[in-house]
């Protein structure tokens, strides 16, 4: 009887730590599921919380950073500031049509022709003309009218410079080309009296009509109701000088619509 009371002494300690083992496993699941609710409804600060988001592709482009990101802020936009704004006064002298068509035709090489530029050009990229092009601006008193046409990038393929306007410049000859092209008429046709007039011009790279008939048109092209932005509304295009043939129709004198 005696010789059996050693072997149950380390049985009974095993119980014991198995019972002990197994109260710590109940009481630390108690508490790993009450502080997981805790923590699921007051979650701690991580670490990406307290940095900003990084940027996309298109927003390092769109944005301009460094030190001389905000340089020219407000620079660009004084430029416009001379332009009049929509509820501006339009007068219309008899003489400044005849005026401002004589000034457009210096411009170009022929009618209809892309118009020269009067000033010299860096050859580079094109945001440098988008700078006053795109929108307009007041240089130095000289109007830069808005693009009558939307955004390329390469200005140089179609404008070229006129004549170099440095001091000392060498001139360059004018190329022997005896090219005239098709003379548009200088007023549109009206299908009866007091209706809109129809376009004179093609509308080809000339959709933006404010370029020249807005308020800061050269005067003689100016609309008498800048504050109307749908002009095709109420003026619709002709169809000899677009280039597009409808039936029972002609063009003008000597010439027919491409088929």
């Amino acid at each position: 009887m005696n010789g059996g009371a050693p072997s149950q002494a380390p049985r009974r300690l095993a119980h014991v730590a198995a019972a002990l083992t197994l109260g710590l496993a109940f009481v630390g699941f108690l508490r790993g599921v009450r502080e997981t609710g805790h923590h699921a409804a007051n979650p701690p600060p991580t670490l990406a919380a307290s940095y900003a988001p990084a940027p996309g592709y298109a927003e390092l482009r769109a944005v301009q950073r460094g030190p001389n990101a905000r340089l020219y802020d407000g620079a660009f936009p004084a430029l416009s500031r001379g332009l009049p704004g929509p509820g501006a006064s339009v007068e219309q002298p008899p003489e400044a049509r005849s005026a401002a068509v004589a000034a457009r035709a210096a411009r170009r090489a022929y009618d209809g022709a892309p118009p020269t530029i009067p000033h010299d050009v860096d050859q580079q990229r094109a945001p440098a003309c988008l700078a006053c092009h795109e929108s307009g601006a007041v240089v130095a008193g000289e109007v830069a009218r808005r693009m009558s046409h939307a955004r390329h990038d390469n200005c140089l393929q179609c404008h070229v410079v006129r004549a170099d306007p440095r001091p000392g410049a060498p001139s360059v000859p004018a190329p022997d080309n005896g090219f005239v092209g098709l003379t548009s008429p200088l007023r549109g046709a009206r299908a009866y009296d007091g209706a809109p007039p129809t376009i004179p011009h093609s509308t080809w790279m000339r959709e933006q009509c404010a370029s020249c008939h807005g308020p800061a048109g050269a005067p003689g092209l100016r609309s008498t109701h800048p504050h109307r932005q749908s002009c095709t509304q109420c003026h619709t295009p002709s169809a000899g000088l677009d280039q597009r043939e409808l039936a029972g129709t002609a063009g003008p004198a000597g010439w027919s619509p491409v088929p």
